[in-house]
């Protein structure tokens, strides 16, 4: 595969409990392996990495899954908590092998930091714009008004309707062009299908209900940081991050590196590339 290419040269799924989670693989066999996790957001699937995987699947063992609840992995009718996403990850890490590089966006990065820290063994970690380091926001799931929002939007057809909403044309549009990204023409029609698709697929309410309702995130021990020392990418263009956020991460051990735009892995996924390979080979 030369860089460019798309193409899987694999499909795969990994276990979790008595469900699959599938992937893809790109690139040449017997390279180093790195593994991309998308976030967790309205629409949320492996797509999010569309243009970063023609900038390295030149050189390296690609494995890009959709988690549990989103894309084309399994997507039970259950509850989500952080417990089972952290789980998610932990599987998907522990499945591609303890010298895989793992690249994890957002939500999806700090479940990966508390993976890690609680003994999953990785080659490097590599976290873009991760999440768990602002405010506190473990406790809001202990809310019950929370809670009973949550199920009962997921047990009815209120959530589908909410669901719908949130991945709708002009919905999607508006958040990504004033809050993800820096350049907003680099949302596109492509995108706008795919992100209505994956998140109206059949069950893949349950997993953004609990996103939306918080009952997924989680806060980041600044011990654990120290501990495992991430490599951080951080987004100064996105709109939805606190300022304080990238210093925190910075104070608690973080080997951090700015970029000016929103998603870098979209808009600047040649310079995301770099960086990769440059903590791949520390």
């Amino acid at each position: 595969m030369t860089a460019g290419e798309t193409t899987a040269r694999e499909k795969g799924s990994t276990s979790i409990g008595s469900h699959q989670m599938r992937w893809s693989a790109y690139g040449p066999e017997g390279a180093e392996t790195v593994l991309l996790l998308h976030g967790i957001y309205a629409g949320a699937h492996d797509y999010e990495w569309r243009r970063l995987i023609p900038e390295l699947a030149g050189e390296f063992r690609l494995r890009v899954p959709d988690l549990l609840g989103a894309g084309a992995s399994d997507r039970p009718d259950r509850s989500y908590d952080a417990a089972v996403v952290t789980d998610v990850v932990r599987a998907l890490i522990a499945d591609v092998g303890d010298d895989a590089h793992v690249v994890a966006s957002s939500l999806t990065g700090a479940h990966a930091l508390r993976a890690v820290a609680q003994g999953q063994s990785v080659a490097s970690l590599t976290l873009i714009t991760p999440t768990g380091l602002g405010r506190p926001r473990e406790g809001h799931r202990g809310r019950p008004v929370v809670a009973v929002a949550y199920e009962a939007l997921r047990r009815t057809p209120v959530g589908d309707a909410f669901v719908w909403a949130l991945t709708s044309g002009p919905s999607v549009s508006w958040f990504q062009r004033h809050m993800t990204y820096q350049d907003p023409d680099v949302l596109d029609q492509d995108e706008l299908e795919a992100t209505r698709d994956a998140g109206r697929a059949a069950g893949a309410k349950h997993l953004q209900l609990a996103f939306v309702f918080d009952q997924l995130s989680i806060d980041l021990r600044p011990a654990d940081v120290a501990a495992v020392r991430p490599h951080v990418i951080w987004a100064d263009g996105q709109g939805f991050t606190e300022g304080e956020e990238a210093s925190a991460w910075v104070r608690a051990g973080a080997d951090v590196h700015h970029l000016p735009s929103g998603l870098p892995q979209v808009e600047e996924p040649a310079r995301v590339a770099e960086l990769v390979r440059r903590f791949s080979s520390s």
